[in-house]
């Protein structure tokens, strides 16, 4: 079973690369909140309202989308020994005081897809400082979960975590069972994260798929709980900041 070093990668971005990268995220990020369909998200910080996650980025951003199926498909399928295809993206963003994600499994998270595996590539340094992600290795099952959707918290509590700092333009592989936590970023700089899921290419799993389920999670579980929510677990911990999203995007 892979442990939690055996799952980071360094060095999946080059400097030249990683600039690029980052002129991309600059890019996505001065999109106004509630301008992108999939989701232009905004949370509440003592600073004020920040953007905090941009949702299905390639869709509009064709050097993402070239990122999407290209060198990060090729670490994923040589990961899981066969061909595979993204049904999602995201940007998460993390600003000065900007808050971290519960524990949770992404394979709790995207509903119908089946052997999930994300990979997170750092576009700033993710330290413990900055709010990086902590990960539980050694788990290959669904674990229980609250109402909330993530891991129950005395589950949580006996598992052991550790922290995976990475340095711009590392990246971590995030298997769908693997549980997986941040805390809020508590340094001067933000920390960016591009974030890109695939399943099997056999499992037929599309980017349609997903988006529609995910919109559907999201109403009925908003419908009976009134929290507002930027995924289909209610994992973020930071105050969101309820917006809604066009039928077409707006932002330029």
């Amino acid at each position: 079973m892979l442990g939690v070093s055996d799952l980071v990668v360094r060095n999946v971005l080059e400097a030249a690369a990683l600039a690029e990268l980052r002129s991309w995220s600059d890019d996505v990020q001065r999109w106004p909140a509630g301008s992108h369909i999939w989701g232009q998200y905004a949370e509440r910080t003592p600073r004020g309202d920040v953007i905090c996650r941009t949702e299905n980025v390639s869709a509009c951003h064709d050097q993402f989308c070239r990122l999407v199926d290209g060198a990060l498909a090729q670490i994923v399928t040589e990961r899981l020994g066969t061909a595979v295809v993204a049904f999602k993206d995201k940007m998460n963003y993390k600003q000065p005081g900007g808050a971290g994600f519960r524990p949770h499994q992404d394979q709790v998270a995207y509903p119908g897809a089946a052997n999930v595996m994300s990979i997170l590539v750092a576009i700033d340094e993710c330290s413990v400082e900055s709010g990086c992600i902590w990960l539980a290795g050694g788990v290959d099952a669904l674990l229980p979960t609250d109402d909330r959707g993530v891991v129950r918290a005395d589950v949580a509590e006996a598992l052991k975590w550790e922290p995976v700092e990475l340095a711009p333009g590392d990246a971590v592989c995030l298997p769908g069972y693997a549980p997986h936590y941040s805390a809020a970023n508590q340094t001067e700089c933000q920390r960016r994260v591009f974030i890109t899921s695939y399943s099997p290419a056999s499992n037929a799993y599309t980017r349609e798929d997903y988006y529609a389920a995910r919109q559907a999670v999201m109403t009925d579980a908003t419908a009976r709980d009134g929290r507002f929510r930027i995924s289909t677990l209610a994992d973020f911990e930071g105050m969101e900041t309820p917006a809604t999203h066009p039928l077409s995007c707006t932002h330029a």
